[in-house]
C-alpha cells in the first residue's frame, strides 16, 4: 500500500496540484496554508477518498506550495480578487488621495497594485500610471477598469524582484498594502533610486509596533528622505478590514 502511494505521488504530482488549484479557484476561502489544506482535505473526504490517499494528496500540495512560492501567492491573490466576500477596500486609499491631491501630476508607479483601486484614481487625477502585481486576475481587473473608464494604464504581471523600477523615473511611488519588506535594504534602495529628485514615496501597511530597544527604528531607516507624514497608530486596515497596528508614511526624495 505504501509503495502504491509513493508511485501515485510520483506519477500524479501535477494532476494533484491542478485538482487543488481548480478547487481553490472556484470554492476555496483564502486563509493560512493550514486552514486551506484542512478545507481541501474535507473536500476530498466528501468525494469519498480514503484517508491514506487524502493524506498523500494534502502532503503533495503542501510540498508544491513550499517549492513554488510565487505560484502559491498568485493563486492566493487570484482567489482574493474573485471572492465576492474578500475583506479589502475597493476604494482608493485615503493616504493616496490626501497626498497625491497636493502634488502636480506626473509619472506614478503603483507597486502591488491589486485590482487598481489607487492606480485608477491617480489616472483619473491626471497622472501617467504604471503598476504591477503578481496576480493575473488583479492585472486583468485593473486593465478592464481602466479600459471601461477610458483611461491609460500600464499594468504588468510581475513580482517585486521582476519588475524593472528603473532610475529616476517616477514622481510618485505608491506602496499601499504591497506586502514588501521595509527591511529588504536592496529592494528599498532600488525604490529610492527609481524616484526622481523631489519624488514622493507613499508607504501604507501593517506594522508590528515599536521595536524592542529602538522604538523609532522605522523612521530612522528613512531619514535620507524628507518625512512629510508619519503615522504609527492602530486603525481599520484597507486589507483585511479589521483593526490592526498600521504604518503610514509620505516621504520626499531629497
Amino acid at each position: 500500500m505504501f509503495l502504491a502511494l509513493i508511485l501515485f505521488a510520483f506519477l500524479s504530482a501535477d494532476p494533484i496540484w491542478e485538482d487543488f488549484s481548480a478547487w481553490f479557484s472556484a470554492e476555496g476561502t483564502p486563509g493560512t496554508p493550514a486552514e486551506v489544506l484542512n478545507a481541501y482535505a474535507g473536500k476530498l473526504k466528501s468525494r469519498g477518498l480514503p484517508p491514506a490517499e487524502i493524506d498523500q494528496r494534502v502532503a503533495s500540495v503542501r510540498k508544491y506550495l513550499a517549492d513554488n512560492p510565487r505560484q502559491a501567492l498568485a493563486l492566493h491573490f487570484d482567489r482574493m480578487y474573485t471572492w465576492t466576500e474578500a475583506p479589502f477596500s475597493r476604494q482608493p486609499s485615503d493616504l493616496v488621495t490626501k497626498v497625491a491631491s497636493t502634488l502636480k501630476p506626473g509619472k506614478a508607479l503603483d507597486i502591488a497594485m491589486g485590482q487598481g483601486r489607487n492606480a485608477i484614481w491617480l489616472a483619473k487625477a491626471g497622472w501617467t500610471v504604471s503598476g504591477y502585481d503578481i496576480s493575473p486576475e488583479a492585472i486583468r481587473q485593473a486593465r478592464h477598469a481602466a479600459s471601461s473608464a477610458g483611461l491609460s494604464l500600464d499594468a504588468k504581471l510581475a513580482s517585486h524582484d521582476e519588475y524593472p523600477l528603473g532610475e529616476a523615473q517616477w514622481d510618485l511611488i505608491v506602496m499601499s498594502f504591497a506586502f514588501t519588506r521595509l527591511s529588504d535594504a536592496d529592494y528599498m534602495k532600488r525604490v529610492h533610486a527609481s524616484l526622481k529628485p523631489c519624488g514622493v514615496l507613499l508607504i501604507e501597511g501593517f506594522n508590528g509596533g515599536p521595536r524592542p530597544g529602538d522604538p523609532n527604528m522605522i523612521i530612522k531607516a528613512f531619514l535620507d528622505y524628507r518625512v512629510l507624514l508619519f503615522e504609527d497608530l492602530p486603525g481599520i486596515a484597507d486589507w483585511g478590514k479589521s483593526k490592526a497596528p498600521l504604518l503610514r508614511m509620505a516621504l520626499e526624495k531629497r
